[in-house]
């Protein structure tokens, strides 16, 4: 099966084309963010980067002598990148190496009076260990950004009351890219209860060009041909087949295809992240947000999947495999199921001739891009060589997940 799932369909990918976008759409789109997140205010933007952009160029301009910014070195580089050309001084920290999560004497002892911000990427978090973090950043008087991108509509329940993800940043940040559960193929948000940044971002996107037609047609027919190939009969006969020659003999051309951030680069801004998120692309998140029903099923059925995954796999007993620690199963990152293997090459190779696609190649370990060096944070680098995710989404039923265990087991059996 496709490990990968688009979750636009292609009915909404074509009202989106014929109604209009309109102002009434525009107030129920942010209405919803701003329900899910608790802020007063909602911006739309061209990328979940350009939102991080904005919030840092707002907080370099009202703060000038603060100039730090931690941030997990086990991340997305495109993010990093974007704090870099903003000329921040980069503060990584590492991860615990059996969650994935922020660490947080990691945090503590790197804080200072020249902090003015911590970025939280919401990737294997829980809530209690973000809402500690809150804390620090609120007694040391430290903006918290959170990064919602791969985290939208999870919550946790404390005392009974349902809390969304995105509740604790004074900023938080969302992603509609075409992978998302929210799909626009390109787009982001920036919710925030900061009136001041609020006028600031709106006043400067007042001035962004409108989005190029090109970049959006091309993600168009990705979109489309990802559709396309998601049938099983295609996907089985012809694009399964090029993932594992590729795969297998390192053909990197297609590897880069496949993992856009195999072909990252310390550039400076795209010209395109100066523009405003299209029309077309917020009348695709206003009808996705809209269907609550739709969105509800999709978490779910990924929700028990994860369940059934972490009760499955940990009857796997080998010193070289491991199930990352989960404290609130609906607190978690649904689009995969991650583990840790000391040799996952080897493991994703025997998958993919036993006919079961895996994603190889997650985040990336960046103090070792920025810094070249990889000497503090260690587990990051564990996590970079280790972490290989088995799909999970609408299409992966019960029994493929008993047959990808199994297969596992066999490996390290």
């Amino acid at each position: 099966m496709f490990r990968i799932n688009i979750y636009l369909s292609v009915l909404v990918f074509i009202k989106s084309i014929f109604f209009s976008y309109s102002l009434k759409k525009d107030k129920l789109s942010k209405d919803i963010l701003k329900n899910s997140s608790k802020k007063k205010h909602v911006l739309f933007t061209s990328l979940c980067r350009v939102s991080f952009m904005l919030i840092l160029m707002f907080l370099k301009k009202k703060f000038p002598k603060k100039n730090e910014i931690i941030m997990t070195a086990y991340n997305l580089p495109e993010m990093i990148n974007v704090a870099r050309n903003l000329k921040y001084k980069i503060v990584f920290c590492d991860i615990d190496y059996n969650t994935g999560f922020i660490n947080l004497k990691d945090i503590k002892k790197k804080i200072n009076k020249n902090t003015i911000t911590i970025l939280l990427t919401n990737m294997f978090n829980n809530y209690k260990a973000a809402e500690k973090i809150k804390k620090i950043c609120s007694a040391r008087k430290v903006f918290l950004i959170e990064d919602n991108a791969i985290y939208f509509d999870n919550f946790s329940k404390i005392d009974s009351k349902k809390i969304n993800s995105g509740y604790l940043g004074d900023f938080t940040i969302y992603s509609f890219n075409i992978m998302k559960n929210i799909s626009a193929l390109y787009g982001g948000a920036v919710a925030t209860n900061n009136r001041e940044f609020y006028e600031y971002a709106k006043n400067k996107i007042k001035y962004f060009k409108s989005f190029p037609s090109f970049l959006i047609l091309k993600q168009s027919i990705i979109f489309f041909i990802l559709k396309m190939l998601s049938n099983k009969f295609l996907y089985k006969m012809f694009f399964f087949k090029i993932i594992k020659i590729s795969h297998l003999n390192k053909i990197n051309f297609f590897l880069k295809l496949f993992y856009p951030s195999l072909r990252f680069k310390k550039i400076s801004f795209p010209k395109y992240y100066f523009s405003n998120m299209s029309n077309f692309s917020k009348n695709l998140v206003y009808y996705q947000l809209a269907n609550v029903k739709i969105r509800r099923n999709n978490y779910e059925r990924r929700r028990w999947k994860n369940i059934y995954y972490n009760k499955k796999l940990k009857k796997i007993r080998s010193k070289n495999f491991q199930v990352l620690k989960i404290d609130d199963i609906n607190y978690q990152n649904f689009i995969d199921f991650p583990i840790l293997t000391n040799n996952n090459i080897k493991l994703n190779e025997y998958l993919l001739r036993c006919g079961i696609e895996t994603r190889l190649y997650y985040y990336n370990n960046c103090e070792k891009i920025f810094l070249q060096q990889s000497k503090n944070c260690k587990n990051s680098e564990l996590f970079e060589k280790k972490l290989i995710c088995l799909p999970n989404h609408n299409k992966i039923t019960k029994k493929y997940i008993d047959f990808i265990v199994k297969k596992i087991s066999l490996f390290y059996s």
